[in-house]
């Protein structure tokens, strides 16, 4: 069992490489392996530190013309990978009975910023149109209402297999009660990532999303109190 000053400290650590690296993989894995894929050039790649503030981004550029197919694969890349990359990571920390703390953090960290950056475009997107999900509205391959759809569907998703996931981790140091008003806690990123994106002059994001952003950490908090509160 780690002591709870080792345990936080690697919690924050793992938490700030793996959102970086999440981003590695929405524009690298996602964007640039379809763009490699159709026979593109990817151009320029820039992570971010600052997301979701500022948002990291790839350029490419073909020798031909690219089709709108190739387009929409090209866009939706990112999104596809991390939801991926997420259900994957949160699939092997079900299925795994024996994982070491450390790796089950990183594994979680992964899951979380993944399903986070997927969703985040969706269910924004769906609310005021930027990025990819902006382009994929261009494209006639989404719709504002789908967009919104899919990014609730799949955090909803997400967000049932991160509490659990989550739990078992706080319960490497904390009583059941205490691992659960942890987990709660926790959702309460969700509404500062939305405060930050608000705060970058350049995106179009109204105040008024900030109150919808704490129904996550509500839901948890109604949740855990109700499954474990005995």
């Amino acid at each position: 069992m780690p002591n709870k000053l080792k345990f936080f400290t690697s919690f924050t650590t793992l938490g700030f490489i793996l959102k970086i690296l999440s981003d590695f993989l929405h524009e690298v894995c996602g964007h640039g392996f379809f763009v490699l894929i159709f026979g593109g050039k990817i151009t320029g790649v820039h992570i971010s530190l600052l997301w979701p503030y500022e948002l990291s981004r790839i350029s490419w550029s073909f020798m031909g013309d690219v089709s709108p197919a190739q387009l929409t694969w090209i866009y939706f890349g990112g999104i596809l990978v991390c939801l991926f990359a997420s259900f994957a990571a949160q699939a092997f920390l079900f299925l795994r009975k024996k994982v070491s703390w450390h790796w089950a953090l990183a594994i979680f960290w992964l899951a979380f910023w993944a399903l986070v950056n997927s969703t985040g475009y969706l269910i924004i997107g769906g609310l005021a149109p930027f990025g990819d999900v902006e382009e994929l509205i261009g494209l006639g391959v989404l719709t504002r209402q789908l967009s919104l759809f899919m990014g609730v569907f799949f955090f909803a998703l997400g967000f049932i297999g991160s509490s659990w996931i989550l739990r078992k981790l706080f319960m490497e140091i904390y009583p059941l009660k205490k691992a659960s008003l942890g987990v709660s806690l926790f959702w309460l990123i969700i509404p500062v990532l939305v405060l930050v994106m608000i705060l970058n002059p350049e995106r179009d994001l109204a105040w008024s999303y900030i109150p919808l952003a704490f129904i996550p950490s509500l839901l948890s908090f109604a949740l855990e109190n109700f499954l474990f509160s005995k």
